[in-house]
């Protein structure tokens, strides 16, 4: 069924991208998920392909009257050039989701002024009483700390250490298994192909470590306790970094999903340092954020109802 005025609201990281079409009315008529478009830098994603692949599958629900994407990356000149490519005449807008424009617009409207965003990787912003302040977001070699690729990173460190007998890394030695096939570690060739095959995991490889190893950690793995523990440590310092003693921070992101005893330990770390309370809704996401700003961009007054509706559209999906 074809909407006669649609808004194109897109969320897009490392991993994945979600596409919307949302009425003025606040009621998403349709989503979809490619692979993500944000990147450290242009040229390493496909990122026309993959605009080119949303367009055909959008293309039956009607042609949006505006665009907003939030993007994960810098890579923000290529994303816009793709969006403009495929449609062309219609108002494009691609913001950086660390700036925090969309999702502490969103944020405001369940209480909280600062958000924490982790997923392959990580950032943090909210409002304080000294202005907007910021956290994190320096990338995979300078942080992503608390993240899925972050995570990632550091098991595949002790690991690699392991192999030289410095560490004891138990089940988490299981997880790279498919780095190990077929080596013998203790022969000078076989190591550097170990060290080909492990420079050769990609951000989202890493990333996608973090369930298993989530696994492990509850079920009493130390190594995978530790780590775990360590990031609810670097969540808790973004989170007290960018907001006031008292404040409300929002937790967002992939890399919480399904993990209550991780956001328990993200809550006890900052406990330490602040008043400030973490909060996790499972249903809410950036998205949120980009229809609820599509909308208010294109001159459409917020009202409760409409934001109602999108909060809503959320817990439906």
């Amino acid at each position: 069924m074809k909407a006669s005025t649609v808004y194109l609201a897109a969320d897009s990281g490392g991993s994945k991208t979600l596409w919307t079409l949302v009425t003025a009315e606040g009621e998403q008529v349709f989503e979809c998920r490619t692979e993500g478009l944000g990147a450290i830098r242009e040229g390493l994603l496909p990122v026309r392909e993959t605009v080119k692949e949303a367009a055909v599958r959008i293309g039956n629900y009607g042609i949006p009257t505006g665009i907003h994407l939030s993007l994960g990356g810098p890579n923000t000149r290529e994303v816009l050039a793709a969006l403009q490519e495929v449609w062309r005449g219609i108002p494009v807008q691609v913001e950086r989701e660390a700036c925090g424009d969309s999702i502490l617009y969103a944020a405001g409207f369940l209480d909280c002024s600062a958000v924490v965003m982790c997923g392959t990787g990580s950032t943090a912003v909210g409002n304080t009483e000294k202005g907007r302040c910021y956290a994190g977001g320096w990338g995979p070699i300078y942080g992503d700390g608390g993240s899925g690729g972050g995570l990632g990173s550091d098991a595949l460190r002790l690991f690699l250490r392991s192999i030289d007998g410095l560490a004891d890394v138990g089940g988490v030695a299981s997880l790279f298994a498919a780095q190990t096939h077929g080596l013998d570690v203790r022969k000078f060739e076989d190591r550097m192909e170990l060290k080909r095959r492990a420079l050769q995991m990609s951000r989202r490889e890493l990333a996608a470590l973090a369930p298993s190893l989530y696994t492990l950690s509850v079920q009493g793995d130390a190594t995978a306790q530790l780590l775990y523990r360590q990031a609810a440590m670097q969540v808790a310092e973004m989170a007290y970094s960018v907001s006031d003693n008292d404040a409300n921070v929002l937790l967002c992101g992939g890399f919480f999903a399904e993990k209550p005893a991780f956001i328990e330990a993200c809550r006890e770390e900052l406990a330490k340092k602040s008043r400030a309370k973490l909060h996790y809704n499972p249903t809410f996401s950036p998205i949120i954020g980009v229809q609820l700003t599509v909308l208010k961009t294109h001159s459409i007054t917020i009202t409760p109802a409409i934001a109602g509706r999108i909060f809503n559209n959320q817990q439906r999906h």
